[in-house]
C-alpha cells in the first residue's frame, strides 16, 4: 500500500472554492440548484412541523441529504433529478403520514450515505443487526479495500468528473474510524488488520503545517489542500485527541476564525452551534497542548460563542433560534446541547478553560429537557442530546 496524501502541498487560491468551481465547469447545475431551492425550503419547513409534534422525519431527511450533497458536490444531473423526483413523491400528503420508522439508509442508494443513517444504531450497546445491513461494512472489510477506498477519496479531481469528494471523505472517515477502532457492531466479523490500516492513514493524511485535515484538489494541474473544521474535529474527537501537531492545530483553527466553513468558522448565515461545538472540542483536547498566548485567544473565543449562544441561539423557553443550513430539528437541538456541555455550562467539572459562575445553569436544562421531550424520541440526535444534558457523555 503506498500513501497519496503525505505530501507538501499549498492551500487553494485565495477565493476558490469547489463549489464554484463545478459551477463554473457544470453551469446547469445552478439553474437546477434554483429549481430545487424553494422545494427543499418547503419540505425543511414542514419536516420541521412534524418533528416538532414528535412525528420522525428520518426518510425524507435522508432524501434532502442526498440532494444537498448532489447539488453541492456533484454534476451528475440526471442523479439530481433523480432525487429531485423522490423527494416529490416524498413531499405528496399521503406520503409524509408513512411510518417513519423504516430501516436506516433505506431511503438513499449511496453507500457513504447509508452508512451515515446507520451509524448511530450500529454503534449502540444495544444493536441486534436488525436496524441496520450490516452487509454495508462487507466493501471495506479488507486491508487493501480500505485503504484504496480511502486514499480515493483524498484528491478531487473537478475538471475530470466533477464530483468533489470532501463531503464522503468526512462522513466515511468519521463513521469507519469508529466502527473500526471501537470494534462494532460488536456481532460483525472485522478483519483483524483493519485498525493498523486506519491509524496509518489517519497518521499520514495530518499535514504537519497546519496541524490539520483537509481535502486536496487538482486545479490546472497543481494540487492544493484545504484545512477543514468538520474533518479535522471527527479526526481529533473519535482518536480523543491523539493526533499530533496540536501547536500548528491551535494556530490554523484561531487564524480561520472569520473564513467560511468548511474552511472555517461560519456558515452562511454568520455563527452556528454546530461549528461553535466542533471548535470548542478542538480547544478543549489542545488546550493541555497549547502555549500561554492561545490559551487566552482560546478562553476569549471560548467567552464570545456562549454569550452568542445564550442570547441568540436559544429563546427563553428553551426553543432553538439559531440553526445551520440543512439541519433537521433534533441535530440543532443536539449541537447547541453538546457545545454548552462541552464548555463546561451544566457541569462545572467539564469547565476546562474558566471559573467563570453561570447560574442560569438548572432552569436552562429543565426548559432544554421538556422541549426535547416534545421531539420523535426515536430519533438517535434526541437521545444522544438527552444523555449530554443528564452528564452521560464526556
Amino acid at each position: 500500500m503506498t500513501s497519496a496524501s503525505q505530501l507538501v502541498v499549498p492551500a487553494p487560491p485565495a477565493g476558490w472554492t469547489p463549489r464554484a468551481a463545478i459551477a463554473a465547469r457544470f453551469p446547469q447545475i445552478a439553474e437546477l440548484a434554483r429549481v430545487a431551492g424553494q422545494e427543499i425550503r418547503d419540505l425543511e419547513a414542514e419536516l420541521d412541523r412534524r418533528e416538532a409534534a414528535g412525528i420522525g422525519a428520518s426518510c425524507p431527511r435522508q432524501i434532502l441529504r442526498e440532494l444537498r450533497w448532489r447539488l453541492e458536490y456533484t454534476a451528475n444531473t440526471e442523479a439530481m433529478r433523480a432525487a429531485i423526483a423522490r423527494l416529490h413523491n416524498w413531499a405528496a400528503p399521503q406520503c409524509l403520514d408513512k411510518d417513519p420508522n423504516e430501516r436506516c439508509g433505506a431511503c438513499t442508494g449511496v453507500w457513504f450515505l447509508q452508512l451515515d443513517a446507520c451509524i448511530d444504531e450500529m454503534l449502540a450497546d444495544d444493536f441486534d443487526g436488525r436496524a441496520a445491513p450490516m452487509q454495508l461494512l462487507d466493501r471495506i472489510n479488507d486491508p487493501e479495500r480500505l485503504w484504496e477506498y480511502l486514499e480515493g477519496l483524498i484528491v478531487s479531481r473537478l475538471d475530470d468528473d466533477g464530483i468533489d469528494r470532501r463531503k464522503e471523505l468526512n462522513l466515511a472517515t468519521a463513521n469507519l474510524v469508529r466502527l473500526i477502532l471501537r470494534q462494532r457492531p460488536r456481532s460483525y466479523n472485522w478483519n483483524a488488520r483493519l485498525e493498523a490500516v486506519i491509524r496509518r492513514f489517519i497518521a499520514e493524511w495530518q499535514d504537519s503545517a497546519t496541524g490539520f485535515f483537509g481535502a486536496d484538489y487538482f486545479i490546472g494541474g497543481r494540487r492544493f489542500r484545504t484545512a477543514d473544521l468538520s474533518l479535522t474535529f471527527h479526526m481529533a474527537r473519535y482518536l480523543e485527541g491523539a493526533i499530533g501537531y496540536w501547536p500548528q492545530l491551535i494556530d490554523t483553527l484561531l487564524a480561520m476564525r472569520d473564513d467560511r466553513y468548511p474552511n472555517g468558522w461560519l456558515d452562511e448565515i454568520g455563527m452556528t452551534s454546530h461549528n461553535n461545538y466542533d471548535v470548542a472540542v478542538l480547544f478543549r483536547l489542545g488546550w493541555p497542548q497549547m502555549r500561554p498566548d492561545q490559551s487566552r485567544r482560546a478562553e476569549e473565543e471560548l467567552t464570545r460563542m456562549l454569550d452568542w449562544c445564550l442570547a441568540s441561539a436559544i429563546a427563553p423557553d428553551g426553543h432553538i433560534l439559531a440553526r445551520a443550513i440543512g439541519e433537521s430539528l433534533p441535530e440543532s437541538y443536539y449541537f447547541t446541547i453538546a457545545f454548552l456541555d462541552t464548555v463546561g455550562y451544566f457541569e462545572p467539572d467539564k469547565r476546562f478553560w474558566a471559573a467563570r459562575d453561570l447560574t442560569e445553569r438548572p432552569a436552562l436544562r429543565a426548559r432544554l429537557e421538556e422541549r426535547l421531550s416534545e421531539l420523535p424520541q426515536r430519533d438517535p440526535m434526541v437521545r444522544m442530546a438527552q444523555d449530554r444534558l443528564r452528564g452521560a457523555v464526556s
